[in-house]
């Protein structure tokens, strides 16, 4: 039977699946809603929910197009580990490459994003494509600079004749360290828009907590131009201080 090609993952877009689309779409409908009635409790507000709802998918879209960029960098270091040590063992550069290969779906399974492409990779080798060149293809089309970095190191090695083996051990040594240092500082950020996150809720939950327990109180911000006026500008402030936050907690190595 003959094996259905498969097609380049593309990294700079995420295509959703039905599912995907119904369950982001069902929590930013949720969302905005919630955040139309405990702002204006008005139906007038239905349109903010519904932006508010595609918000959230787009921002949901982007979220997971970026964590797949993250795991295929992240994963890559794992290849170059068993690639490393393949090559000492003496490993061809390509033969390394098949075994880096079933030791990456072994550690992380066959559907992950990684092992999918050094599927793709070995299997445009065995077609007599150059391994060095599939690399460098890898690296510009997910934007991703240490694959790409990878690609020119052994373009470079195999077309100058030079020392592959310590080439590649350097290549090795000072991607190891980038992609170590880049999972540290995720790390700490990852705690710090935990904390954002949280205090993203207080405001929310403050008018909640008024609206439940002293209704009189906030009573005249609703129904009337001036409440929804100053409602407005308070949700405004908020997202201008989220938008910020966020920036703020966004480093790139």
């Amino acid at each position: 039977m003959k094996k259905k090609k498969r097609k380049k993952q593309a990294y700079e877009k995420y295509y959703f699946t039905i599912r995907e689309w119904l369950l982001y779409l069902a929590e930013g409908t949720a969302a905005g809603s919630f955040i139309a009635w405990l702002c204006y409790r008005s139906v007038r507000a239905a349109p903010l929910a519904a932006g508010i709802a595609l918000l959230v998918v787009w921002k949901k879209r982007k979220a997971l197009l970026e964590e797949r960029k993250k795991k295929l960098h992240y994963h890559f270091k794992d290849f170059l580990s068993s690639l490393h040590a393949s090559l000492r063992a003496g490993y061809s550069v390509e033969n390394g490459v098949r075994s880096a290969r079933d030791d990456l779906e072994k550690l992380h399974g066959e559907k992950d994003v990684l092992t999918e492409e050094l599927t793709g990779i070995v299997r445009q080798m065995e077609l007599q494509v150059p391994v060095e060149q599939l690399f460098l293809g890898l690296g510009y089309r997910s934007g991703i600079e240490d694959i790409r970095t990878f690609g020119e190191m052994l373009w470079i090695a195999k077309r100058t004749g030079g020392n592959l083996g310590k080439i590649l051990q350097d290549t090795w040594r000072t991607l190891c360290a980038k992609i170590d240092t880049r999972q540290e500082v995720d790390a700490v950020i990852a705690a710090r828009r935990y904390e954002l996150n949280l205090m993203s809720l207080m405001p929310a939950g403050i008018i909640l907590y008024l609206r439940l327990t002293f209704s009189g109180f906030v009573e005249q911000l609703y129904g009337n131009p001036a409440g929804a006026a100053v409602m407005t500008v308070c949700l405004a402030v908020y997202a201008g201080a989220y938008y910020l936050g966020r920036r703020m907690v966004r480093i790139e190595v």
